[in-house]
């Protein structure tokens, strides 16, 4: 091992820890940052999830709006609609990489960058694999996670795609099975299906996606008109004859075959935390992984922080940006608490959902005593206007403080309406008034947000 490199932080990961770093480099620190895919820096949001995935589905978008055009009067003839697969590929792939350009140009004339896996050899001693040795003050570990394979007999043989193989794609496949049914799933299911794949998503229960459950409901039943629902757990695959195969078990023990051109996986994500021997450094995971941290990030190492998806808390990049601020400054010495309080997410799928604050069931869960308001796209002037489409905005709201608990959307624009909730949760009464005396513009579809918000007072 040659002589230790010392710095004042160290940042492991070139997706999320670019927060951290971002900070240290703004107060003058020394930085490592360390990654073993300088071809990646940006991590899975500019390169395999967030941008690339959301660049894909604006395609997808605009396909869905020309096959509804007959709805407002557009006669268009369907038969002449063509879809350049590769040329969406190639756009979101040339876009992708000018992010990753722009952020390693960043990276290399801001800090030291260190382009390799690396590994604790003892406390806050990091080995990279070509024997550099890396010690600092403060050290984060942002290194992400990955696609996580299922146990499904055959799956490696058969050959899968996951989140990242699949933006490689040069040529449509004719049918794909999906095998998970969140937001991953969810998300590229659509793109697919809306491009004209035959999409067979495969899942564990009757209902899609981890929302609340009357939002589950409705887009299991709308996204089931789009592609094939199977309900089950895969237990085997096989390739044959340029098809592939999957073996579905219900719960009583039923089988069905489903078969497709190929198979994506969407079955979750796993903590990178198993690289990085750290155990060498004090630092504790649970039974998935995940690392372990207190209220401010901290790990049982007094020096050492973590966040982001390694940490295994909700899996989003504007998630890992707050937690890495908040990381860095209790690093400096604050002691702010971490809060998902007003966190909010959205599933870019179709129908569209935003969502933030707790669901009817954590209510319930939590013995909270709430009451919950329910408006359709339907019951509003602009929601008219723009088809009543499926969907409507579920207020919860605790009885006798008016306190905002949740609120959750499914329909046109839900990920960009649920922030006018996401501000008035963040204020230090976080109360439904907020919203319900505010001005909202007349026609509009935050209206339906008020609406929900009038319903329940």
């Amino acid at each position: 091992m040659t002589k230790a490199q010392h710095f004042d932080v160290v940042v492991i990961g070139g997706g999320s820890g670019l927060t951290a770093a971002y900070y240290a480099v703004k107060d003058g620190k020394s930085v490592a940052l360390i990654t073993d895919r300088p071809d990646a820096i940006g991590g899975t949001c500019v390169n395999f999830g967030c941008i690339p995935t959301k660049t894909l589905i604006q395609s997808a978008e605009v396909m869905q709006t020309v096959r509804s055009a007959a709805d407002f009067g557009i006669t268009l003839d369907q038969s002449s609609v063509r879809v350049d697969f590769g040329r969406i590929m190639r756009d979101m792939r040339r876009a992708r990489a000018d992010n990753a350009a722009g952020a390693r140009h960043w990276v290399e004339d801001a800090m030291t960058p260190f382009y390799s896996r690396v590994r604790f050899v003892g406390d806050k001693v990091l080995e990279t694999e070509d024997g550099q040795c890396i010690t600092g003050d403060k050290l984060f570990i942002a290194a992400g996670a990955r696609a996580a394979v299922p146990p499904v007999d055959g799956i490696e043989q058969a050959g899968f795609w996951t989140n990242e193989s699949v933006l490689e794609l040069e040529r449509q496949p004719a049918s794909l099975i999906v095998i998970g049914g969140g937001y991953i799933g969810a998300e590229l299911g659509y793109f697919f299906s809306a491009l004209g794949t035959d999409v067979t998503v495969i899942n564990g229960s009757p209902t899609l996606l981890a929302e609340d459950d009357d939002v589950r409901e409705l887009f299991t039943r709308e996204f089931g008109k789009q592609v094939k629902l199977v309900t089950g757990r895969a237990i085997r695959a096989q390739a044959h004859d340029q098809r592939k195969s999957v073996v579905v078990e219900d719960g009583d023990g039923r089988t069905t075959t489903v078969s497709a051109e190929h198979i994506l996986l969407a079955a979750g994500r796993r903590p990178n935390s198993d690289r990085l021997a750290l155990d060498q450094t004090g630092v504790d995971t649970d039974e998935k992984g995940a690392v372990q941290v207190d209220e401010t990030l901290r790990t049982h190492h007094p020096d050492i922080y973590a966040y982001g998806d390694i940490i295994g808390q909700a899996m989003f990049k504007h998630t890992s940006s707050y937690e890495g601020e908040l990381a860095y400054r209790n690093s400096q010495g604050a002691h702010d608490a971490v809060s998902y309080r007003s966190n909010p997410h959205a599933v870019f799928s179709h129908p569209q959902i935003g969502a933030v604050g707790l669901t009817e069931a954590d209510c319930r869960d939590q013995g909270l005593d709430y009451a919950t308001a329910r408006v359709d796209y339907a019951d509003v002037a602009k929601g008219k206007i723009i088809g009543s489409p499926p969907g409507f905005a579920k207020l919860i709201v605790e009885r006798g403080t008016d306190r905002i608990l949740g609120f959750h959307m499914i329909g046109p624009q839900a990920s960009d309406l649920v922030h006018e909730v996401v501000v008035a949760m963040n204020t230090a009464d976080g109360i439904a008034g907020l919203v319900r005396d505010s001005i909202h513009t007349h026609p509009s579809l935050p209206e339906l947000v008020r609406a929900a918000f009038d319903a329940a007072a």
